[in-house]
C-alpha cells in the first residue's frame, strides 16, 4: 500500500513538473511584441516587408500593412499569413491625409488600440544639381517622404492617447537625415524633417507615455538601388563607396531588427533619438 501511494505522489509531482515545463516553454517562446496592434507604411518590400515579417515572428497579434502597390501588399501578407499573424492590408497613398485618418480609424475600431506604428513609406529621384532641380521633383518628394511622416504621426498619435496605454512610433529617415547626400537636396531636405518630426513628437508626447524615435539607415539592399536587370544602379555603387566603411550593403533584415527592438519594452527609455543604422559609415 505504501508503495501505491508513493508511486501515485510520484506520478502527481512529475505531471506537476512537465506543466511547469509547459508553461515556462511558452513563457520563453513568447516574443518581444506579444499582442501588439501594429501598422507597417511602405509594406510592400524592402524595409518594411522585412519589419512585418520581424513584427510578426515577434508575436504581434495584428499588422496593418500599408503601401500604394497592392501586388507588393499581398506578397507581404503571405508572409505574415504563414506565420499566423493577423493581418489587413490597405492600398493608400500615405500623403492623402483622409485616407491615412479613415485606415487608422478603421483598425483602431477593429482592434480597439495601435500600440505601435513605423512609419517607413518613401520614395527615391535621380541625382540632380541644387540649381537643376525641378520644382515638380521637390514638391514630389517633400510630400511623400516628410509630409506623410506628419500626416501618419498626427493621426497616430491621436489614436494612442484616445487608447491612455501610450504606444510607439519608429520614423524612417536616412543618413541623409544628418549629412547631405549628394544631388539630393530634396530628399536631405524631407529626411532632415523627419529627425525633426521625430524629436518634436517626442518632446511633446514622451511625458504620455508615447515614444518617437527615427532609423537612418545607411545602404540598404532593397528595389530601390537597383536598375531594371537587378543591378545596383551606378548612383548606388558610388554611394556605397563614398559611406560604407566595409563596402556592404546593409541587408533589409538587420533594419527589421532594430526597428523591433526600438518597438519593444527592451528600449523603454530610448526616446527622441535617431539611430544611424550603417556600419559605422557616420559617427557622431
Amino acid at each position: 500500500m505504501l508503495t501505491v501511494i508513493n508511486s501515485a505522489s510520484y506520478i502527481f509531482q512529475w505531471k506537476n513538473k512537465v506543466r511547469s515545463s509547459e508553461c515556462l516553454i511558452r513563457k520563453e517562446a513568447m516574443g518581444i511584441l506579444e499582442g501588439k496592434i501594429t501598422v507597417v507604411t511602405g509594406a510592400a518590400s524592402g524595409i518594411g516587408r522585412s519589419t512585418a515579417e520581424a513584427f510578426a515572428k515577434e508575436g504581434v497579434a495584428h499588422i496593418a500593412l500599408v503601401d500604394v502597390d497592392e501586388q507588393g501588399i499581398l506578397l507581404t501578407s503571405e508572409i505574415v499569413k504563414n506565420l499566423k499573424t493577423g493581418f489587413s492590408t490597405h492600398c493608400v497613398d500615405v500623403s492623402e491625409e483622409d485616407l491615412v485618418a479613415s485606415t487608422l480609424s478603421e483598425v483602431v475600431s477593429e482592434h480597439g488600440r495601435l500600440d505601435v506604428a513605423f512609419n517607413n513609406a518613401g520614395i527615391n529621384h535621380p541625382s540632380s544639381k541644387f540649381h537643376e532641380l525641378e520644382t515638380e521633383n521637390w514638391s514630389e518628394m517633400i510630400k511623400t517622404n516628410l509630409t506623410s511622416v506628419f500626416i501618419c504621426m498626427k493621426y497616430e498619435i491621436m489614436h494612442m492617447l484616445e487608447s491612455g496605454s501610450g504606444g510607439v512610433i519608429v520614423n524612417t529617415s536616412s543618413g541623409a537625415g544628418i549629412v547631405p547626400a549628394p544631388g539630393q537636396a530634396h530628399y536631405t531636405a524631407a529626411k532632415h524633417g523627419v529627425v525633426g518630426l521625430t524629436k518634436s513628437a517626442a518632446s511633446e508626447y514622451g511625458k504620455l507615455g508615447i515614444r518617437c524615435n527615427a532609423i537612418l539607415p545607411g545602404l540598404v539592399d532593397t528595389p530601390m538601388i537597383r536598375d531594371a536587370s537587378g543591378e545596383l544602379t551606378d548612383r548606388a555603387k558610388r554611394t556605397l563607396e563614398r559611406i560604407s566603411p566595409t563596402g556592404e550593403l546593409i541587408k533589409p533584415e538587420q533594419i527589421a531588427q532594430t526597428v523591433t527592438w526600438l518597438s519593444s519594452e527592451g528600449s523603454a527609455k530610448i526616446n527622441g533619438q535617431s539611430v544611424v543604422i550603417d556600419g559605422g559609415g557616420i559617427m557622431r
